[in-house]
């Protein structure tokens, strides 16, 4: 008998900050060992490198308000064309999924010291 289990430690919930925007860095189809649940996490990068994810379960039919259905009306059904798009989260609790594309955020950029006022 083996004493290693064997596992990998990976966040189950959802792991994002409201009103910041992510990058989709990756989407990651997942199927669940014990169940067989079908699901895609999606991988998010803030512009400070902070990483959040979402776990997404599939299903055939589901409706705007749900996690999927709001990450479906917003960039479609392909999660290919969703890599690289940034999104903000305004809301994430059951029923009132709020999430919108956004600009990726600019650094300020310092004012150059010949051009600052003595």
């Amino acid at each position: 008998m083996s004493p290693e289990l064997g596992t990998k430690l990976q966040e189950g919930a959802d792991d994002i900050k409201l009103n910041v925007p992510y990058m989709i860095n990756d989407v990651e189809e997942v199927v669940t060992e014990v169940s067989s649940y079908d699901g895609h996490r999606v991988e998010l990068l803030s512009a400070k490198g902070d990483i959040g994810s979402v776990m997404l379960w599939s299903r055939a039919i589901t409706s705007p308000k749900s996690k999927l259905g709001s990450f479906v009306e917003l960039l479609g059904s392909n999660t290919d064309k969703w890599l690289k798009k940034w999104i903000i989260f305004h809301g994430w609790q059951q029923n009132a999924r709020l999430i919108a594309l956004c600009e990726p955020p600019v650094e300020k950029a310092a004012e150059p010291e010949a051009t600052k006022k003595a």
